[in-house]
């Protein structure tokens, strides 16, 4: 399935460059996933303590401070095209680092390599993100943004079954070697220089603003949006419990005395909670046109943290399986607050979302915190963290709800 044949009523002329941005979600979708699922790796490979492998989410999450800015200027002065290969290119850069440090065995050069591979990340998200809500009307933006983050969802799904299968074919390598995971980022940069060159290739429609606006007065434009304020609050906290949970369900499914499964077992579960966004996403892509997209976003939320406290409940396989499912609830959250965060900003759309991007450092703070729980209260209970963020985002949704429902259709 396409990405136009899933969206009723799109022209069939933004066909290939949705295709050719969909590349792009699939390769960060892959980079995200993988660096969480390779998290008990690092603690078992370099000895860490559980609060020290959780800097790889901060590493990870932080880099949008560095890169979102600039990039956002870029955008005004270079177009969104040619900044999408730079982006492209940084995470190039990032996965052959991420090698060199499997080769030295230095984790703190994996701290840096996964630095520069997530500036790329945050990049290519700042440009594809409003790159896709501008190939069309603006009304079907959701829906277009809801299927191009289906294909993301593909790649965070394919990237643990992958890292599974790298512990079925060498289960004692991985753990005492770096030879898989540095043959593992290899490929990643070769598949990242495949789409550099797609890009280079194919003549996709770009934009650019006129001139680049002064930071500061576009700045304080943007935050006398009430929607746009809530958008940052929201995207802080769906991508802080998306990342915690993807990333602690592994250990509540591994845990003795909670899933009792084996890692690769757990592993390979994983993938059904990024799956659950791949299909979410791609049956809202479809239906997003016929329901209320903040609506939907509400009952989601409400779901989401049902199912969470459900695990705290539960304390066993069944509440590690409710958290699987948390992924088929989060599936709809990121377009719909991106698109609702981003309508009738205009020429402030680049500058937009390079501060939502931003707002993903959530990524490493929530996850961090969750860790510290976990210390503290032991992991089931740390679930309490993410159900919390779950009850935030409820709030947040319904205050979008007052002034868009009468105007906000889901695309």
């Amino acid at each position: 399935m396409t990405l136009t044949t899933a969206l009723p009523g799109e022209s069939h002329g933004i066909r290939k460059p949705l295709a050719v941005l969909a590349c792009a979600f699939f390769l960060w979708g892959c980079l995200t996933s993988i660096n969480s699922v390779l998290i008990p790796f690092f603690y078992h490979y370099f000895s860490l303590t559980y609060r020290d492998a959780m800097l790889v989410n901060v590493a990870f999450y932080l880099a949008p401070f560095v890169a979102c800015l600039p990039c956002s200027a870029l955008m005004a002065r270079l177009g969104y095209r040619m900044t999408l290969m730079l982006a492209v290119g940084f995470a190039v850069v990032g996965c052959l680092l991420m090698a060199l440090a499997m080769w030295l065995v230095q984790f703190s050069w994996v701290l840096v390599a996964i630095f520069i591979l997530a500036i790329g990340v945050a990049a290519m998200q700042v440009v594809a993100n409003p790159y896709v809500t501008r190939l069309g009307p603006e009304e079907t933006a959701a829906g277009r943004l809801s299927v191009a983050s289906a294909i993301n969802s593909t790649g965070t799904t394919a990237a643990p079954l992958l890292v599974a299968g790298i512990l079925v074919l060498f289960p004692v390598s991985l753990a005492a070697h770096q030879e898989p995971v540095r043959w593992l980022f290899l490929a990643l940069a070769a598949l990242a220089c495949g789409l550099i060159g797609l890009l280079y290739c194919c003549h996709l429609p770009d934009f650019r603003q006129g001139q680049i606006q002064r930071l500061n007065h576009s700045a304080k434009e943007l935050f006398r949006e009430t929607h746009f304020v809530m958008g940052l609050l929201a995207i802080f906290t769906y991508v802080g419990v998306e990342v915690a949970i993807g990333t602690t369900a592994l250990s509540y499914l591994s845990d003795a005395s909670l899933g009792g499964l084996s890692m690769q077992q757990a592993t390979s579960l994983i993938a059904i909670y990024w799956g659950g966004s791949l299909a979410g996403r791609m049956l809202y892509g479809m239906v997003a046109h016929r329901v209320n997209a903040v609506s939907a976003f509400c009952i989601a939320t409400a779901i989401a943290g049902m199912l969470v406290g459900l695990a705290i409940v539960s304390g066993s396989r069944w509440g590690g399986i409710c958290l699987l499912l948390v992924g088929l609830m989060n599936s709809l959250m990121y377009p719909v607050i991106f698109s609702q965060s981003v309508r009738n900003l205009g020429d402030k759309t680049s500058l937009a979302s390079a501060f939502l991007i931003m707002a993903g450092i959530g990524g490493g703070v929530l996850p961090f915190l969750q860790g510290w729980m976990m210390d503290v209260i032991g992991l089931r209970l740390s679930f309490l963290v993410p159900c919390a963020a779950y009850l935030l985002l409820l709030l947040v949704g319904l205050k979008m709800r007052q002034p868009a429902a009468a105007s906000s259709q889901a695309a």
